[in-house]
């Protein structure tokens, strides 16, 4: 090579790698401004909350095209839709015209690409949208603002994990549809093009009503639409449609008109479906070997759609589809499911809703030489659903291994009977109109078990549940979990509309039990007992998982009664539970339940309620305590362990009552800064021997004995607010010594308490201080307590004064004859008790520092304490002698008067 070649080469690089760094530079000398750009653009054109968390630039990634990327992006609603979030995604970038940036107008985007986007499309009942957002020029406010400089060249869009809920309040229809990855190309600037679309999903649901059509289904599509773009109408070409294994394709086309209605006409072409294709439909049977099931029989599978959908109006549709005597078998097991009859359709002539009936007639198939049959038919769903529908059969649920693979591990017993009519409207039973509404028959189990791997058993003897237009009657069943038990009879009314239209169901429902161990539902910390000879030891278990909030739903009306032997809770255990639960609106009303726990008993009324929130529950909650143990109550309460460690080292029993109320965390824990409440708890006789506040208590006034305090006939009147709790002034007494105490503990467990001792004659010469001031600080582990110097010292000089002024009173009025005697005498009598005060608090000051012995702090503190005493002195005998001058005067003036 050349020298003349490398220089061109050198120069050549150097080119290419300035471009690069003008490349990686340039996005950031205009980030600040394309970021107000996307901002100002965005509300713009939409009427809605629109923002991310930030926005990057690139352009490498299409160029010559700009990338900007929007991280944590959402569009949430305003008005009725405030707390209903439109999309909310983790990355959406959008390839945009470089040099459109830099001029005034406007801003091509040809490409949007979507990763982890959530779509929530909502219809109320009143037909409003939540994805009319688009803003537009009616007021004048609108008129008034530039329009927006975006325009949309989109040639390529793609979603990667894209999940879309379409939720029809007023249609009563639902669908989603997760992890969606889709792409979609085609010229969207031109009036005409051709777009090419591939999609697939992983589960694909809909319902209309309370009927589940289709659950969880995977589907795919491979289609080419004509696009007319300048009439918003879209045709049908070549297309593949594939849900689960049944594959198709669609004639027909599809146009959106200007008033948001969808005009279409299309139809379903399903030549070569077999009755396995529509076996696939049974989310159990597709999951499993479904490659290996043989199936017969002839199927015949129809839909097709013409005409509008707007609101509450669709389009006239017609869905049915006919098995005809099939059967299906796994090679591997020794029987097989025959005799397979299905006629079913959906259809709506088109308009209302209301108009759309449903029609199975019948659905049935012998398992094992035992028939099933179900019929169902039902018209006017929205308004006022009209149902005629029957059961009838058997099924033996031990026989399900002869035609199904179980699980590893998985056991399945007993018999379901069932031998049910219903045929009625809605309204008959709104209306109590029970002689129009026929109902009848029963639904029994006999003899079921359940077992299944890392699951407790499940065990049900008997059951039977009696259908009458009324009522829903469960005779007395038994329940076993493991080794948890439950027993139930109720009597449910309105089972119907609780089934077809999600209205409130009531009833009356007694529970026993005789274990029930709550943890095993909730995964909570539980408790495992080790035993080794004759000693039994308990230890924290780890939970398998985190307690979540119980939900309660809203549409449930119960009176509860319960009557529990044993229930087990985190680490609390409750034996002989009984009182009233009423649920009703989301909550939970406790009225008088009692239960023997931590050595005691406790009567509860309260309330626990999801209504506002289920994150975030509400616990409204009142005690009442009898005898129960301050070391069991450390032990098993993480409440008590948070705001009152104290209790661990207390020995005995404790009375009273609580109230509180208090927002509970997912963990069914009180959020303690959003604690209100007080209470006051009582005690016979208890010893505070091993409490560290004590001990240090003991310390600071020299006095041993308190360390092994007994305490009889103490009570304490609290209070709890945003998480501290805070303790009226309470005494506790020892012989002739007396312990005053009040302040505030909290979460973190700190102490900030002031205490008073009174001390007894015997003390010596610190009796004459009467009470002694101290300060309490530090936290439960580590307490700090420290005697007011400066209160003793107020103390022993008021002490004093008292005496010195008694004196002096016995004196006064006896000796004097006229008022300038007399006020001579009273100055010189307060001069005199003055001086005894000082010398009797330089005594007392001297005796403080002769106690504190030879330790050199104890004494610096003391000889501080009595100076302050002599000061204290000096000022109160100055104000003896001042207050003697001006009581003589006043005997003066009263005389010249005379």
């Amino acid at each position: 090579m050349n020298q003349k070649t490398k220089k061109h080469l050198k120069i050549t690089g150097i080119v290419i790698v300035c471009i690069l760094a003008i490349m990686a530079i340039l996005p950031y000398a205009f980030q600040d401004k394309i970021e107000k750009i996307v901002v100002v653009e965005g509300n713009k054109m939409l009427n809605a909350r629109f923002n991310f968390e930030s926005l990057n630039i690139s352009l490498f990634k299409n160029f010559p095209k700009a990338s900007i990327t929007l991280n944590n992006f959402y569009i949430k609603g305003v008005g009725e839709f405030n707390n209903d979030t439109l999309v909310k995604s983790r990355k959406a970038t959008a390839a945009i015209d470089l040099f459109s940036l830099f001029g005034s107008s406007g801003y091509d985007i040809s490409k949007i690409s979507l990763e982890d986007t959530y779509i929530h499309a909502i219809v109320l009942e009143n037909g409003k949208t939540n994805w009319d957002i688009m803003k537009t020029d009616t007021t004048a406010a609108a008129k008034a603002e530039k329009p927006s400089t975006f325009r949309l060249k989109l040639k390529n869009t793609t979603a990667d994990n894209l999940n879309v809920v379409y939720d029809d309040r007023q249609g009563k229809m639902y669908a989603s549809v997760k992890e969606i990855n889709a792409e979609c190309s085609g010229d969207l600037t031109a009036d005409r093009s051709t777009l090419k679309i591939e999609a697939e999903s992983k589960a694909f649901t809909f319902k209309m009503g309370a009927i589940p059509y289709i659950s969880n289904a995977v589907i795919t599509a491979k289609m080419n639409l004509d696009a007319d773009l300048a009439n918003s109408k879209y045709t049908f070409k070549e297309n593949e449609f594939q849900l689960n294994a049944i594959k198709t394709n669609v004639d027909g086309w599809v146009a959106m008109l200007k008033n948001g209605a969808m005009d279409m006409d299309l139809k379903l072409n399903t030549n070569e479906v077999q009755f396995k294709d529509v076996l696939s439909l049974i989310p159990a049977i597709y999951a499993k070997d479904f490659e290996s099931v043989k199936t017969t029989g002839a199927v015949s599978l129809a839909a097709n759609a013409k005409g509008i959908m707007l609101g509450d109006t669709l389009p006239a549709f017609n869905a049915s589809m006919v098995v005809k005597n099939a059967t299906f078998r796994y090679p591997s097991l020794p029987m097989g499911v025959d005799q397979i009859n299905i006629n079913a359709s959906v259809k709506n002539p088109g308009g209302s809703a209301d108009l759309t009936e449903v029609n199975i007639n019948p659905f049935s198939f012998r398992m094992a030489g035992n028939p099933f049959s179900l019929t169902a038919i039902i018209k006017t769903p929205v308004s006022d659903p009209d149902v005629k529908g029957s059961a009838k059969g058997t099924l033996n649920l031990g026989m399900i291994k002869q035609v199904y693979p179980l699980e590893e591990g998985m056991h399945l017993n007993g018999t379901v009977s069932a031998d049910v009519n219903m045929a009625g409207r809605m309204s008959y039973i709104e209306k109590e109109q029970y002689d129009k509404f026929q109902a009848s028959g029963s639904l029994r189990l006999s003899n079921m078990v359940l077992k299944m791997k890392d699951m407790p058993d499940v065990d049900i003897q008997k059951s039977t549940f009696t259908f009458s237009p009324k009522y829903l009657d469960l005779s007395e069943t038994t329940v076993k979990i493991g080794k948890n038990d439950i027993t139930a009879n109720c009597k449910l009314e309105n089972y119907m509309g609780y089934a077809l239209k999600n209205k409130t169901i009531k009833g009356n429902m007694n529970i026993k039990s005789n274990y029930f161990n709550l943890n095993d539902f909730m995964g909570t910390t539980a408790t495992t007992t080790a035993t080794t000879g004759t000693a039994t030891t308990t230890a924290p278990a780890k939970a398998s998982a985190a307690t979540s909030a119980i939900e309660i739903p809203k549409n449930i009306d119960f009176n509860m009664t319960a009557n529990m032997k044993k229930v087990l809770f985190d680490k609390m255990t409750f034996n002989d539970m009984n009182g009233k639960m009423l649920v009703k609106d989301g909550k939970v009303d406790m009225q008088n339940l009692s239960m023997n726990t931590m050595g005691g008993s406790i009567v509860m009324n309260g309330s626990y309620s999801t209504a506002a929130s289920v994150k975030s529950p509400d616990l409204n909650a009142g005690f009442k305590m009898n005898n129960l143990s301050f070391a069991q109550a450390y032990k098993e309460m993480d409440m008590v362990q948070k705001l009152a460690p104290i209790f661990e080292n207390i020995k005995g029993s404790f009375s009273g009552n609580m109230n509180f109320t208090s927002k509970l965390d997912q963990e069914l824990t009180p959020v303690f800064n959003s604690m209100q409440g007080g209470g006051s708890i009582s005690t016979k006789d208890v010893s505070l021997s091993g409490v560290k506040v004590i001990d240090q208590i003991a310390t600071a006034v020299k006095k041993e004995s308190l360390k092994n305090m007994k305490v009889k006939d103490l009570k304490i009147d609290f209070a709890i607010k945003d998480g501290r709790v805070a303790t009226k002034p309470f005494d506790i007494k020892l012989g002739e010594t007396v312990l005053n105490l009040s302040g505030t503990t909290g979460l973190d467990q700190t102490i900030d308490y002031s205490g008073k001792i009174k001390l007894p004659a015997s003390t010596g010469s610190l009796a004459q201080l009467s009470t002694l001031d101290l300060k309490i600080g530090g936290t439960f582990t580590s307490p700090k307590v420290s005697i007011d110097t400066k209160s003793m010292a107020k103390q022993a000089v008021s002490a004093v004064k008292e005496k010195a002024l008694g004196e002096l009173g016995k004196k006064l009025g006896v000796d004097l004859a006229n008022a300038q005697k007399q006020k001579d005498a009273l100055v010189a009598e307060a001069k005199k008790a003055g001086d005894k005060l000082v010398a009797e608090a330089q005594k007392q000051a001297d005796a403080l520092t002769e106690k504190a012995g030879g330790n050199i702090l104890k004494k610096l503190a003391a000889q501080k304490a009595g100076e302050q005493l002599v000061k204290e002195a000096q000022k109160q005998s100055d104000k003896l002698v001042k207050e003697a001058e001006a009581q003589g005067d006043k005997l003066i003036e009263k005389a010249k008067g005379e």
